[in-house]
């Protein structure tokens, strides 16, 4: 026996806010279309429930994610397991400088939180594939020598009594079609695909999750910066999930659900030594790398320019996983990894999401050979080693009690 349960909150500013990490100090309160809070709810016998909270927003910090936490405890009277994520959607308003809109966000949580109807379901199964897509993404290395290796469209469905009830839509692209910080807020491809696929079904409800994208934009596939490109790649991104999602026959029971949670210790460390230690010879640079390591060298903080905020200041992270049986489950975890993070798992039997339950820096490929705009991360190859390993183990379920 299961319940489920899930709401949908329109969440357009009401005041002026900031934009992306207080760009210029510019405030903003125009949008394109409906941004959005999309809460699930999945009770299992003998644990607490797990509540997913997805935001149309660029980040979410793990204060943050623990102030939502806490506001929904205090509103439903029960402890919870949670993870928030972030669509990443880059024309939203700023969840880091902002914290009027922080409070309203936060607020149209308490308000809601306590009206999702719960439904009990005798028999819950799920359905999950995958399959490479690069319509409207690839590789974000400007001298397009180093296309992306992996790159997914993934839909997981969650079915009550065999009716389709959730369904989770993954892709591992950055939303930043629309020009950055010149434009009204919009929930970009991630939103449209939700608003296009739940007309179709209506009475389902469809969340977004942003699988591995540190290195994967639509920069060299969107014609333009327009808001129509939105739609026109969005249709590209809606039809493939439609394919995934009208091939469902074969579904597993969820006969092992489990949630746990495991803080990373930040290893920090000096971005320019770090950054440089491997660096190759001079004379086997591209005109690209020369460009790159010029800016970075420079300016290797990521937000050099502004004070930080105290959220922002972490010395671990928080990975997080989702079991629904022993041949599935989704890793959540804050930091814009590379896309090579993939081949740390098992692709058959996990998905890997990204801006959840926190928001860190880049984390580039364990084995990358060339110079990118994130060589200059913060992160030792420590961490990365450490982040690899857990990722492995999380996937073949290791320590996982059944």
């Amino acid at each position: 026996m299961m319940k489920m349960g899930f709401k949908s909150v329109v969440i357009n500013p009401e005041f002026p806010v900031n934009r992306m990490l207080n760009h210029h100090e510019e405030k903003h309160q125009a949008c394109w279309d409906d941004l959005h809070l999309r809460m699930i709810v999945l009770e299992a016998e003998g644990h607490k429930p797990w509540y997913h909270v997805s935001i149309d927003s660029v980040e979410i910090w793990l204060e943050v994610r623990n102030w939502i936490k806490q506001a929904i405890e205090e509103t439903i009277g029960r402890e919870i397991d949670i993870v928030v994520s972030a669509t990443h959607s880059h024309n939203c308003p700023c969840m880091t400088t902002d914290y009027a809109w922080i409070r309203f966000v936060i607020e149209k949580i308490r308000e809601n939180v306590g009206t999702i109807e719960m439904t009990e379901y005798k028999e819950v199964t799920y359905s999950y594939q995958y399959r490479y897509f690069n319509k409207i993404g690839d590789s974000r290395e400007a001298d397009m020598k180093h296309k992306a290796v992996h790159l997914y469209a993934e839909t997981l469905s969650l079915y009550g009594d065999g009716e389709r009830r959730i369904t989770f839509l993954i892709h591992n692209c950055h939303p930043t079609i629309l020009a950055l910080w010149e434009s009204d807020f919009t929930s970009e491809y991630p939103g449209y695909c939700i608003r296009k696929l739940s007309e179709a079904h209506p009475g389902e409800f469809f969340t977004f999750l942003l699988g591995p994208a540190g290195d994967i934009s639509p920069h060299f596939v969107r014609k333009n910066k327009e808001y129509e490109e939105i739609l026109r790649l969005g249709d590209l991104l809606t039809a493939e999930f439609e394919r995934q999602l009208s091939h469902q026959e074969n579904r597993e029971p969820v006969n092992a659900f489990r949630y746990r949670e495991q803080m990373i210790k930040v290893e920090k460390g000096d971005p320019v030594s770090m950054g440089t230690a491997y660096l190759p010879p001079a004379e086997r640079l591209t005109e690209q790398e020369k460009k790159t390591l010029e800016q970075r060298y420079l300016n290797p903080r990521r937000f050099g320019e502004r004070q930080l905020e105290p959220m922002e200041i972490t010395d671990e992270s928080m990975f997080s996983q989702l079991i629904l049986n022993e041949n599935y489950s989704i890793i959540f975890e804050p930091h814009e990894l590379y896309s090579e993070f993939y081949g740390a798992v098992n692709k058959q039997t996990t998905t890997l999401a990204t801006i959840s339950n926190g928001f860190d820096h880049y984390v580039t490929g364990m084995y990358l050979n060339h110079i990118t705009m994130h060589t200059f991360s913060e992160f030792g190859p420590q961490m990365k080693r450490d982040m690899w390993e857990l990722l492995g183990k999380w996937s073949l379920q290791e320590e996982a009690e059944f």
